[in-house]
């Protein structure tokens, strides 16, 4: 895992200050390339083939072609690919990943890509066609920005935004970002905070013709569509066999490993899973409590008994929030209002007392249906069944949530997200992104609104530039590489074969998963509610003392440019006087908007 930097022209003084930015990201080693058309940075946290020998940036050549690269992150599946071009004829002079990566590129080109188990972000160098090769994985698990002025003729490319920054971009808030941002949490690829810097998206190559000046970006991944398979036995069989292979897969690594446990059940099953490979007295896993109904230590302290492993436990509390809101941004260099975005960084750092590598169960409730709102949408399933003269009759009678699942259930299926909520207010981009997105999550699912909404979450919603964002940021903050099992390709897609139905019904979520787990776990955590990674930040920002800060700050933002007008009226009228969830999500993001612009606007 580590930092990654470049641009078109040859500059190394200016490539090693943009290294310099990541020093977080790879403290062991860094390196940099440079000729007349390309200087590439490299920042190294050694993790696989610790040598020497495996540093970045990385030259491979053969039969004349010669490639160099600059990589972040893991390709699991490196041996059995080492295997198959060795019987091709190629040689390798290292144990690593990052020279399987390069001879796969020289064998199959840009479809590499496809073969590939892992998460990634690279740049390949092609000097014989004279080109920049640049993908990010299936579901965006590694950042990748980059800033494209055809005029200039610059190209520059990093792991996080602050390296551009070293270009003196002048940074010029996009409207259209802060608008996504304020109304789902975080920025989608492709774009970003600043006007002129944009992500790669998940599953998305980009090729730069370094001769023509010429840019081209494309999805080479795409979902599979529904098809459910009524076979339980078989689906069981599979699933067991896709987690533990999953698992096995990912304890490649020459330095010490060990696991996030939260005492949910995704978290549970991955240490469950690794019980089954390493000696338990070996396995070392990290969590973190929080005081009063959000506290999950009873659930974690069970999982540490049944499967005699080690766990070592902190408790994260205000005084631990207050302390890392004031640094945190230089590594969260563009809103991200996950609250746990907090106890992540507070356990990363903890867990890196003695691992450098950690596995963790996100992607477990996107793959078997975890989250509450796949219930919702199979509740407006069966509201829809009502007759609709009914269910106009009724939606002006009813009151509270069942009005609103009323009046949604009169919507088409597509604006389940656009349109929920109207006494919120939703930018136009929003509303019309969250549309289009549903829609082609429709057609996936073929029609069947649960599944849209949970292949939503997959493609769009709460990985790549979301969950996965603020998991890579906080970790990398502290040179902690995290690896997540169930978001092995092979497993989001065998999660598109197993009936819905069998995810989850309106009243109950992860029902064949929970099946699976009660081979091995006790009742009492197999039956457990969904309670989520929650610090009680929610509470915390309800005292005076942030309500008055929250209200200068929609002034302050609204003074400058950064938020409209019609943000600040909102806030006014609807958000600060209240304390509903829904409401205090959105002072969260208020919150850290108002801090980032703090940390990185303020000259």
């Amino acid at each position: 895992m580590c930092g990654i930097n470049g641009f078109n022209w040859p500059d190394e003084e200016l490539v090693k200050a943009m290294n310099d930015t990541l020093k977080h990201r790879g403290p062991d080693d860094e390196g940099i390339f440079m000729d007349k058309n390309v200087s590439l940075g490299h920042r190294r946290l050694a993790v696989i083939d610790i040598s020497e020998r495996a540093k970045q940036p990385m030259h491979y050549t053969r039969d004349g072609k010669e490639a160099i690269i600059t990589y972040n992150g893991e390709v699991y599946n490196f041996k059995e690919l080492k295997k198959e071009l060795m019987d091709k004829g190629y040689r390798f002079n290292t144990n690593s990943d990052t020279e399987v990566i390069l001879a796969s590129y020289i064998e199959w080109g840009f479809d590499c890509v496809k073969r590939f188990n892992g998460m990634w972000a690279f740049c390949i160098y092609d000097r014989n066609k004279n080109l920049l090769f640049l993908s990010r994985d299936r579901f965006g698990k590694k950042p990748l920005y980059y800033f494209f002025d055809r005029k200039s003729k610059k190209f520059v490319f990093s792991s996080e935004l602050k390296p551009l920054l070293k270009h003196k971009i002048k940074k010029r808030i996009s409207k259209e970002g802060i608008n996504l941002y304020l109304s789902l949490g975080f920025i989608p690829a492709p774009w970003t905070v600043y006007e002129g810097i944009n992500k790669l998206g998940a599953g998305e190559n980009m090729i730069l013709d370094l001769k023509e000046n010429k840019l081209k970006r494309y999805k080479y991944y795409k979902l599979p569509h529904y098809e459910p398979i009524y076979n339980k036995k078989f689906l069981i069989k599979e699933i067991t066999r896709l987690i533990e292979d999953s698992v096995r897969i990912r304890l490649i690594a020459d330095v010490p490993l060990g696991a996030f446990l939260s005492g949910g059940l995704d978290s549970s099953e991955i240490v469950y899973q690794m019980t089954k490979l390493v000696p338990r007295k070996h396995i070392n896993t990290y969590s973190i409590g929080f005081e009063g109904k959000y506290d999950e230590t009873n659930y974690i302290n069970l999982i540490k008994r049944q499967l005699g492993i080690k766990n070592h436990h902190k408790y994260f509390k205000e005084a631990d929030f207050q302390n890392i809101n004031t640094n945190i941004f230089y590594f969260f260099d563009e809103p991200l209002a996950d609250t746990s975005m907090f106890p992540t960084m507070f356990l990363s750092k903890f867990a890196r007392q003695s691992l450098v590598v950690s596995l963790s169960g996100d992607g477990g409730d996107e793959v078997f249906g975890g989250y509450p709102r796949y219930r919702i949408a199979e509740q407006l399933t069966l509201l829809r069944k009502i007759p609709t003269g009914l269910r106009k009759i009724l939606v002006k009678i009813a009151r509270g949530r069942l009005k609103e699942g009323i009046r949604l259930s009169l919507m088409q299926k597509n604006e389940f997200y656009s349109e929920a909520r109207t006494n919120f207010y939703k930018p136009e981009i929003a509303k019309r992104l969250l549309k289009q997105n549903l829609n082609e999550c429709l057609k996936k699912s073929r029609g069947n609104l649960q599944e849209a909404v949970r292949i939503m979450d997959i493609l769009f919603y709460t990985l790549s530039d979301n969950y996965l964002a603020k998991v890579d940021r906080a970790s990398m903050a502290h040179s902690l590489e995290v690896r997540c099992p169930f978001l092995d390709y092979r497993l989001v897609e065998l999660s598109m074969k197993i009936p819905s139905e069998w995810k989850c019904s309106i009243f109950r979520d992860k029902i064949l998963f929970r099946t699976i787990l009660k081979d091995h776990f006790p009742s009492k955590l197999v039956s457990r509610k969904k309670m989520g990674f929650t610090p009680p930040v929610n509470d915390w920002i309800r005292k005076r003392t942030y309500k008055d800060f929250l209200e200068r700050a929609v002034m302050m933002l609204n003074s400058r440019g950064i938020i409209d007008d019609n943000w600040r009226r909102f806030y006014a009228r609807r958000i600060l006087n209240n304390t509903d969830f829904v409401s205090n999500t959105y002072k969260i993001r208020l919150f850290i908007l108002y801090k980032w612009y703090e940390y990185w606007m303020r000259d």
